[in-house]
C-alpha cells in the first residue's frame, strides 16, 4: 500500500459529506494529476449513491480505486510512448499525430494556496472543479449558484492565468487536475448546447458560437439532397425556443469535425484531450471517470486531503434523460463514425474508450445517415 493510500484510510472515519461526483489519483515526482470522464446516464445512475459507512467496504472500494488508477495512468503513458509523443518523442521518428511542444498554462486553474492546477475540459463535467476551487478560495455556494456569473468566470477572478515559468514551477508542487469523458458523448454535448439552437442559450455564446462556427459550418456543408433531419433524430426540450433553422445539423458538424485541423482551428469545446491538456507533456498520475464517478470523486477528496473543505458534488448535471446519443447518430453514417471515431482515435486508445462498448454507436447509426 502506498503512503498516500494509507493516508486516505487514515483519514476517512474523519470526513462525513454528502456525495454526487467523482475523481482518482495518482503520484509521479510529487504532483497529482485528477483526470474525470464522462458517459451518458452514467451521471444519474451514480448520483443517488452514498458514501460507505463500513469501514472494510471503503477499504475495498479505496483498493479498487488505487489499482484501477495505476492501470489507467500506464495505458495513458504507454499510449504516448507507442505514438512518440511530448516526452516521449524521437528526432529521428515523424509522429503520425500532431502535438503541442508545450502544455496551454494560460487554461490552467492554479491554486497555489491548495496546492491544486486544474486544466479543465469543457464539455467534460469541467464545472464540477471550478466550483470546488471557487469553494476553496472563499466563494460562497450562494454567489455560486446564483447563475449571474458562469462559474468559469468566478474562478478566474480568484485564480488568475498563469504564465510560464511560473505556473510550471506551481504545478510541479500541486495536485493537478484534468477531466475527460467518453469523446462521442462530450462532441454530441458540445453540438447540443453550443451550435444546435442560436436563439435559446444566447447568455452561453450560442449565438457567439453559430456566427464564429455554425454559419461557417452551414455554408461548407449544407446540402440541399440531404434531407433535414425527422423530429425522431433530434430532441427539443420543453420551454426552448426552437432552433431558427439557420443552425448546422449533426451531421453537417461531424463533417466539419472529420475535416478540420483541430489542433489549429479547432475550438476548446471540442479539440481532443490529448492537444488541450497535453498528457504526452504533463505527467498525469490520477485518472478518474464519470463511469465510476462514486467511487472516484470519493477517492480524490482523501487523497487531495480536501475531505474536511469540501464535499464530492456533481455540478454537470442534465436533466434530459434520453438516450441523446441514440437519436443523434441515427442521422450518420456507419462510415461517417468510423472517420470521427478516426479523428479522435487517440483520446480513445489513452482514456480506454470505445466506438463499441459500452455503447455500440453504429448501431445506432443509418445505411446512408437519414
Amino acid at each position: 500500500m502506498s503512503r498516500f493510500t494509507g493516508r486516505i484510510l487514515s483519514r476517512y472515519r474523519r470526513a462525513k459529506f454528502k456525495f454526487k461526483g467523482a475523481i482518482e489519483r495518482f503520484v509521479v515526482s510529487g504532483s497529482i494529476i485528477i483526470i474525470l470522464v464522462t458517459i451518458g446516464l452514467a451521471i444519474v445512475e451514480e448520483e443517488s449513491r452514498t458514501i460507505p459507512t463500513d469501514s472494510h467496504e471503503l477499504r475495498s472500494l479505496l483498493r479498487e480505486a488505487s489499482a484501477e488508477n495505476r492501470r489507467r495512468v500506464r495505458l495513458v503513458e504507454d499510449t504516448c510512448k507507442d505514438n512518440y509523443l511530448g516526452s516521449y518523442g524521437q528526432p529521428e521518428i515523424e509522429p503520425l499525430w500532431k502535438h503541442p511542444p508545450a502544455p496551454q498554462y494560460t487554461v490552467l486553474y492554479i491554486d497555489e494556496a491548495h496546492n491544486i492546477s486544474y486544466c479543465p475540459i469543457y464539455k467534460a463535467g469541467s464545472t464540477t472543479w471550478l466550483y470546488n476551487l471557487c469553494l476553496l478560495n472563499g466563494i460562497s455556494e450562494n454567489e455560486l449558484d446564483d447563475g449571474r456569473q458562469q462559474i468559469s468566470t468566478i474562478a478566474r477572478k480568484v485564480l488568475p492565468a498563469m504564465e510560464f515559468p511560473e505556473a510550471d514551477e506551481a504545478m510541479k508542487k500541486s495536485a493537478n487536475l484534468l477531466v475527460v469523458r467518453h469523446p462521442f458523448e462530450r462532441l454530441l454535448s458540445a453540438y447540443r448546447d453550443k451550435l444546435e439552437n442560436s436563439v435559446a442559450g444566447r447568455k452561453h455564446g450560442t449565438l457567439h458560437f453559430y456566427e464564429k462556427y455554425g454559419s461557417k459550418i452551414v455554408r461548407k456543408y449544407r446540402d440541399e439532397k440531404v434531407s433535414p433531419p425527422r423530429p425522431d433524430q433530434v430532441i427539443r426540450k420543453k420551454g426552448v425556443p426552437p432552433p431558427a433553422g439557420i443552425e448546422p445539423t449533426w451531421r453537417e458538424f461531424v463533417q466539419y469535425l472529420i475535416d478540420t485541423d483541430l489542433a489549429s482551428y479547432g475550438d476548446d469545446h471540442w479539440m481532443p484531450y490529448y492537444l488541450f491538456c497535453a498528457p504526452c507533456i504533463v505527467k498525469f498520475d490520477l485518472i478518474a471517470k464519470v463511469e465510476t464517478l462514486w467511487r472516484d470523486q470519493i477517492f480524490a477528496i482523501y487523497e487531495l486531503g480536501l475531505e474536511n473543505k469540501i464535499s464530492p458534488r456533481w455540478r454537470h448535471r442534465n436533466s434530459d434523460k434520453s438516450n441523446a446519443a441514440k437519436v443523434y447518430f441515427s442521422q450518420l453514417s456507419p462510415g461517417m463514425v468510423a472517420r470521427l471515431y478516426d479523428k479522435f482515435k487517440l483520446d480513445f486508445q489513452m482514456f480506454d474508450y470505445s466506438p463499441v462498448w459500452p455503447v455500440n454507436y453504429y448501431e445506432y447509426t443509418t445505411s446512408d445517415g437519414s
